[in-house]
């Protein structure tokens, strides 16, 4: 009989290890002591250890006024028992256990689970005596118990039974072991999960910048996770954060999958080629996503040994906020909508996006165009000249093999220089900002990049010194391979001048710029060398007074304040020398106030073909439809200005006519 119990508990244990190694289960079943000793003694001192901590006193047939090595062998068998059953608790979940190395993350279990399980323990437990003698027995408080239904227990026996289910998760985690739910990971990938949590934590950051450091402590939105903190010892990069911070930080990027799952969209990198567009949620699905979040913010605190209490008590890890979302008030409710509605934001910020699996809802998803680059025309139109040719012509088998000889070659070729171009577009990603650090240096902005020929001659440029944040857009003569040689050009004479020279005056930015980069044209002012230049705006912003500092050579600056757009332009000139032969470069400065909105760009937007009369969008128009789209979100209004040209330009068929680039910051 022993025996087989023994072959039950190793078989039950057995079928909740998640993908375990091929060694695992017969590990188990030779080493069954030793993991008897972890999954039943362990998790039963532990589970009443945490039943006692919480002071609740509990009218059951045992009391917890002693440790639990004191207690009888009588005594220990509700526990052990309750250990023991823990496999068919999960499996009835369809949830599994696996070994964890750095953190233990977080499983979502619903309320309604934990209530499914308490209602199963009821019926094991409560109406029967702890020994199975079938005979009542006397608690140590001698009061005899008498078998109820569960749902008119007290209150304090209906909480014994959901807080015993919900200290499973931290009881298998003391043990080494994490609860898994592979629906819930089988999209992630740690490289996606890691930049996620680095750009929560940058969106700590720009809160505190923004609003300064308050006393008040609130632990529920990783955005201000920390305030309250003595010593600001978490105003530190990512990397330097203490690790339960870290960690709390990978744990909430790793829920941001499930959190989308729940309303029926997954995650994916976006593809080169393609811009992402903003995730738009309406209210049911943020409140949806929020009710997850509540729970992931609870199973994080029970992972880390809290537990329900009356009152906060941060040295007994007692937390009132442990209840359902439907009992929260509505203050403690919006802090989680707060955190959802980040989330697109936070994928803007690392590239990648979401989209839906419920086909149903393709309608509602924005879509993502791709960029008709010369090359992917003159590939397609190859492909589809070859399928009329055919349905045209008859061919012979010897004409159709050298037909199909010379189109693998014209493929070849053109492939060839696909291949070229992506490799160019990768170096000239790696040395541009990422959409994380623009967001670190402003918050609430968007940069709109949409080269003509996979790589731009347009370039944008961001750098924080203190508190100085210098940022630019600038356009190269030409576009394709060209313009994209004069911008790498241009990008290091930039950053060479603001990160290694230290300059932050813009008017001394552009001498340097200017004579650096006609020096290597051998550009001079007698006109040698190569004549192609670069239009730009480049500005330096003091975020502690709003002092905007600009200048720049034709590219503006739109402000909007006040529901009024002003233009600013320069008088400067790219060929303007003094008595010496230095170029002369003016600056000029703004007072911005809080809730402006300043926009930069190139002539790409503005200069594109299309409509019905085949003619340009022009700056006035520009002007008009930035001031129309002005009160949307920032993320958003990047996704209007590009589903305004896409339409601009198809009406007519056109390419697209020039590289374009806008940035829009809203201080």
């Amino acid at each position: 009989m022993t025996a087989d119990i023994t072959r039950k508990e190793i078989l039950k244990w057995s079928e909740v290890l998640y993908d375990p190694d091929p060694g695992s289960k017969e590990d188990l079943a030779l080493n069954w002591p030793g993991y008897k000793k972890i999954f039943i003694e362990e998790i039963s001192k532990n589970l009443y250890e945490d039943v006692k901590r919480s002071g609740i006193t509990v009218m059951l047939p045992f009391a917890f006024d002693r440790e639990f090595g004191m207690l009888t062998k009588d005594e220990r068998i509700f526990w052990y028992d309750f250990a023991s059953k823990i496999p068919d608790k999960l499996k009835s979940l369809g949830l599994f256990i696996r070994p964890y190395e750095e953190f233990c993350r977080t499983c979502i279990i619903t309320d309604g689970e934990i209530e499914k399980l308490a209602l199963s323990d009821n019926a094991a437990y409560y109406r029967n005596p702890v020994s199975g003698t079938g005979r009542k027995r006397k608690s140590r408080n001698k009061t005899d118990q008498v078998p109820v239904s569960f749902l008119k227990m007290k209150e304090s026996g209906k909480w014994l039974f959901r807080e015993l289910n919900y200290l499973i998760p931290s009881q298998l985690k003391k043990t080494g072991y994490e609860i898994v739910r592979p629906d819930e990971f089988s999209e992630i990938d740690m490289i996606m999960i890691r930049k996620l949590a680095r750009a929560i934590h940058s969106r700590y950051l720009q809160k505190v910048r923004k609003a300064g450091i308050s006393g008040e402590e609130d632990e529920k939105i990783p955005v201000f996770y920390y305030q309250g903190d003595p010593g600001n010892q978490y105003l530190v990069d990512f990397d330097n954060l203490p690790e339960e911070i870290k960690y709390s930080n990978i744990d909430n990027a790793y829920h941001i999958p499930a959190k989308l799952l729940s309303i029926g969209y997954k995650i994916r990198h976006v593809k080169k080629g393609f811009k992402s567009v903003t995730l738009h949620l309406n209210e049911e699905e943020i409140e949806t996503m929020a009710r997850v979040e509540h729970l992931r913010w609870s199973w994080d605190k029970r992972l880390n040994g809290w537990i329900r209490g009356k009152v906060k008590d941060i040295s007994g890890k007692k937390h009132p906020g442990l209840i359902p979302f439907e009992e929260l008030s509505e203050s403690e409710k919006e802090k989680d909508r707060e955190l959802v509605r980040l989330i697109p934001a936070l994928l803007q910020d690392i590239d990648y996006e979401a989209y839906p699996v419920n086909p149903a809802r393709f309608k509602k998803l924005s879509y993502a165009i791709k960029p008709q680059s010369s090359v992917h025309r003159i590939l397609n139109e190859t492909r589809e000249l070859n399928d009329h040719i055919r349905k045209l012509v008859t061919l012979t088998p010897e004409v159709e093999e050298m037909v199909r000889i010379r189109n693998r070659k014209i493929e070849e070729a053109i492939m060839e220089v696909q291949e070229s171009y992506n490799y160019a577009q990768h170096i000239q990603e790696t040395f541009l900002p990422g959409n994380l650090y623009v967001r670190e240096c402003f918050p609430d902005s968007f940069v709109l990049y949409k080269p003509k020929d996979i790589v731009s001659g347009d370039f944008y440029f961001f750098s924080r010194k203190d508190n100085l944040v210098i940022f630019a857009a600038a356009d190269c003569t030409g576009h394709g391979i060209p313009g994209a040689l004069l911008s790498t050009l241009g990008y290091g004479i930039l950053d060479q001048a603001v990160n290694e020279k230290n300059l932050t005056d813009p008017s001394e930015i552009l001498h340097h710029l200017y004579s650096k980069i006609h020096r290597f044209l051998r550009n001079d002012s007698i006109g040698t060398g190569v004549s192609d230049d670069m239009d730009i705006i480049l500005c330096t912003l003091d975020v502690r007074t709003n002092i905007l500092t600009c200048s720049g050579i034709k590219n503006p600056l739109y402000r909007i304040t006040k529901g009024e757009m002003v233009e600013y332009r320069t008088n400067n000139l790219p060929d303007k020398w003094d008595e010496d032969g230095e170029w002369k470069f003016t600056s000029e400065r703004i007072p911005l106030d809080t809730g402006d909105t300043i926009y930069l760009c190139s002539d790409g937007y503005s200069d594109q073909f299309g409509g019905k009369s085949h003619k340009k969008y022009q700056t006035g128009r520009l002007r008009c439809f930035l001031q129309s789209i002005v009160e949307f979100p920032m993320p958003e209004q990047c996704d209007r200005l590009y589903e305004e040209i896409e339409q601009w330009r198809e009406e007519n068929n056109e390419d697209q006519t020039d590289d374009i680039l806008v940035i829009g910051i809203r201080i």
